[in-house]
């Protein structure tokens, strides 16, 4: 198996230190906080991309900039996270929180837990250090139906984005289903069909300028940001501003200087993807005893086979 160490990869990313991300394949602070929390005592972790195999990353504390946890459920998260305050990380949160729907979100808490967990992370972490994600959002049917759903309401945004303004968080990012053939595949098993926006089309067009505008009208009336991630379309024509997941540069100003700043070769940029370097702790193996198969099931999602 090939090793690799945090300075390795720091000097590869043109940085000091590399920042780790938990993650953008699974879970892992909702399933795999036993395995986050080992790693980050250990210095040792065993990610794996796609279609790639599995390899191992050493390092020290002082190598990492920061860690960032992703989550739609942080909540064994923050009764556990007492037990990595010792070890000299600094943590920031990227937290999905979708509007409830029974088709995109079928075992993820409730919206209302999910702000406690939110103002939780807030209040003890600092606002600045999380981000909220409504994403993507999707227009769905079941087959043999005609007319087409979203998975939110105005009111429903309105809750998420109250409450984010009542924290002191700044922006909200959202973005829409993109196309991924094994999506498409995975919800007609389910009976179900996905509309997959082309920006290049011009009534998918109008249709992704119409969806932003009734989020924004709503992120407006608590003057917070809008951005979009990997909706090029949307931020280079200002309908939104643009999101990144992994902002190097917001990064250094909140925890201090040496986060990679250079843009992240592995995303899709063409897209308008905004994220800088970093190291994604997560798996894609679904079975076997490296397991990273996410058990809230939802049926867009890109990371899982």
């Amino acid at each position: 198996m090939k090793v690799l160490t945090a300075k390795e990869l720091a000097t590869r990313h043109k940085a000091q230190k590399i920042v780790l991300v938990a993650s953008r394949r699974t879970d892992m602070p909702a399933f795999y906080t036993n395995e986050l929390l080992k790693g980050l005592k250990e210095g040792r972790f065993h990610p794996q991309a796609m279609m790639q195999p599995m390899w191992e990353l050493r390092f020290e504390p002082q190598d990492i900039h920061s860690v960032g946890l992703w989550s739609q459920d942080f909540s064994k998260w923050i009764k556990r996270k007492h037990e990595a305050a010792d070890l000299g990380y600094k943590f920031w949160y990227r937290f999905t929180i979708l509007p409830d729907d029974p088709v995109c979100k079928p075992k993820v808490p409730l919206v209302e837990g999910q702000l406690t967990q939110l103002a939780t992370l807030a209040n003890t972490d600092g606002n600045g250090c999380v981000s909220v994600f409504i994403d993507p959002l999707i227009q769905y049917r079941h087959i043999g139906e005609k007319a087409w759903k979203y998975n939110f309401s105005d009111d429903s945004v309105d809750m998420i984005v109250k409450k984010a303004h009542q924290l002191g968080i700044k922006s909200i990012t959202v973005s829409l289903l993109d196309y991924y053939k094994h999506v498409e595949e995975r919800a007609l098993k389910k009976g179900l069909e996905f509309r997959f926006f082309n920006p290049n089309k011009h009534p998918d067009r109008e249709e992704m300028i119409e969806t932003v505008e009734r989020i924004r009208g709503v992120t407006d009336r608590y003057q917070v940001d809008l951005k979009t991630c990997c909706e090029k379309y949307l931020h280079s024509n200002g309908f939104t501003k643009q999101g990144s997941c992994v902002d190097g540069n917001y990064l250094n100003r909140l925890f201090g200087p040496g986060a990679s700043v250079q843009p992240d070769a592995g995303q899709r940029k063409q897209f308008g993807c905004g994220c800088m370097s970093a190291v994604d702790i997560g798996r894609y193996t679904e079975h076997g005893e490296w397991s990273h198969h996410c058990n809230h099931d939802c049926p867009q999602c890109y990371a899982r086979r």
